[in-house]
């Protein structure tokens, strides 16, 4: 008998597994999913060392997998149940879900600045502001603004007050795009604090989702200096509130703004519960704020490598397939993978259509499209908050156009859209670079220009003059250099011009 046996291990060296379905022609086209839980004969449930779906699960260090191949890590011994997420051994826990509020918050101020009256006389026109519940802005309290600024740097800010002509243009020198007057430094706290207290709502269930019509913007604000108009960094401010001190473990933070979050993105690439999402304008590296960190190779640091993703559009003129098809192409694959438990959308509208600065094409339909297919992710909790933009038409109408989808209203038909090959080379240059960090995105990216049916105008662009280019074999064209590394002390052009937008003080 024992002869047999071993002639029998001879003859199948790599016999089935017992769990594992063998192939027949009913079955043969049906995906080979294996079996994870297996019952012992007392009833409980056993959980094999089996990759499922790419992603290692075990609950012994055997590190071997049904059909004997070593595994790269394994589970440390006495970890159980658990899996493997981006190198790292995650124990399955039950997460309590936050609670989730009714109603849309609305925060405004009359005090902030001129700019964004547009946009609360465009939400009074279209009878949306009516429908939103309003939250009572506040200036944001010290501790606030110390979660993500240096105490020298905020009392800088708070120096404003008390500053004269003279001094307050010495200032604005010292820092890159910056226009002050003595309300400054109050139109900045009240800013900040308005967004934390909209998020502090939207994350304790008192609201389902939010707006933040406020202003100075603050994507640009760096954690001791400020810069690109922007004072204290709103949206990281709230986000930091909300991860430290609200229970929220995962942040998603979306940043369409044309310009690139490069204090956003500071503030949190050491930091794995914040995922911040760039999409903007690069140029290779000379769009402002003119620096190779808006590149794609940048995914962050140790150990949160992987929650930095950029997406630089090199040249204007990009619409709403574009932005589409990276939505579906990249962002919400990427999202849904994070499973965020808070949305914050750094909602720039230098992006849309008409804007002096941008030089993109996204309508305000093709903005709705983009928040209404957030609102699957975390609950519905989305707070939108302003950044920037200069068209004083085209950021009221599309964030507008925002606002109806978060109370509910159904985006309007935008017809056939699809992504130009400008756009698909963006995306693959930030897929390549994520790829070791993200399994959706390890599939090999092409540019066949895929279609999408939503419910405007077509947003893409033809491009037929446009050279081929194929980076489907994977490797860096440093020609290309799609970093712009190299080439940060080249041209400045694109740098805001002061003659073009509006003094923030002024407003």
């Amino acid at each position: 008998m024992e002869g047999e046996s071993k002639k029998r291990q001879i003859d199948n060296p790599d016999p089935q597994p017992p769990n594992k379905r063998v192939k027949t022609e009913e079955n043969e086209h049906e995906e080979d999913i294996p079996s994870v839980l297996e019952k012992e004969e007392g009833g409980d449930e056993k959980l094999h060392d089996e990759k499922v779906l790419g992603t290692d699960v075990a609950t012994s260090s055997a590190g071997r997998d049904p059909e004997g191949t070593q595994l790269s890590s394994y589970a440390p011994p006495g970890a159980g149940r658990g899996y493997y997420f981006m190198d790292e051994w995650r124990p399955v826990t039950h997460e309590e879900p936050l609670k989730v509020g009714t109603g849309t918050g609305l925060v405004y101020d009359e005090r902030i600045p001129m700019r964004i009256k547009s946009i609360y006389s465009m939400l009074l026109d279209k009878k949306l502001a009516h429908r939103c519940t309003r939250v009572e802005a506040r200036e944001a309290t010290v501790d606030e603004l110390r979660t993500v600024h240096s105490e020298s740097y905020r009392q800088v800010v708070s120096a404003i007050k008390n500053l004269g002509e003279m001094p307050l243009k010495t200032m604005e020198r010292m820092y890159d795009s910056i226009y002050l007057n003595k309300k400054s430094g109050l139109a900045a706290r009240i800013s900040a604090g308005s967004t934390v207290e909209i998020v502090k709502r939207v994350v304790e269930g008192k609201l389902r989702n939010g707006v933040a019509v406020v202003r100075p913007p603050g994507h640009h604000a760096e954690r001791h200096a400020s810069k690109g108009f922007c004072f204290f960094n709103n949206v990281a401010i709230a986000a930091k509130v909300a991860t430290d001190k609200l229970g929220v473990n995962r942040v998603l933070i979306l940043d369409w703004d044309i310009h690139h979050g490069n204090g956003t993105q500071h503030m949190f690439e050491d930091d794995k519960k914040v995922l911040y999402f760039s999409v903007h304008r690069y140029d290779h590296g000379s769009f402002y704020p003119g620096s190779s960190d808006g590149g794609p190779r940048k995914v962050g640091n140790k150990p949160a490598e992987g929650y930095n993703m950029n997406v630089g559009w090199n040249g204007g003129g990009l619409g709403d397939g574009d932005y589409i098809g990276l939505f579906h192409q990249l962002l919400l694959p990427v999202a849904y993978e994070f499973s965020p438990q808070l949305i914050l959308i750094s909602a720039g509208f230098d992006s849309a259509r008409g804007d002096p600065l941008g030089g993109c094409d996204i309508s305000p339909n093709g903005f709705a499209h983009m928040t209404h297919a957030l609102m699957g992710l975390a609950q519905g909790k989305v707070v939108m908050v302003l950044e920037g933009g200069y068209n004083l038409s085209a950021i009221s109408q599309s964030f507008a156009a925002c606002t109806a989808v978060l109370l509910g209203d159904p985006p309007k038909m935008l017809g056939r859209v699809f992504p130009s090959k400008k756009a698909l080379r963006a995306m693959m240059d930030t897929k390549r670079y994520h790829a070791p960090y993200w399994m959706c995105c390890t599939r090999s990216a092409s540019y066949e220009q895929p279609q999408f049916t939503l419910p405007g105008v077509n947003g893409g662009l033809n491009d037929d003059e446009e050279e081929d280019k194929d980076y489907s074999g994977g490797e860096d064209e440093e020609e290309d250099d799609e970093d712009g590394e190299g080439e940060e002390e080249k041209q400045q052009e694109n740098v805001l011009p002061s003659n073009q937008v509006e003094e923030e003080g002024a407003d």
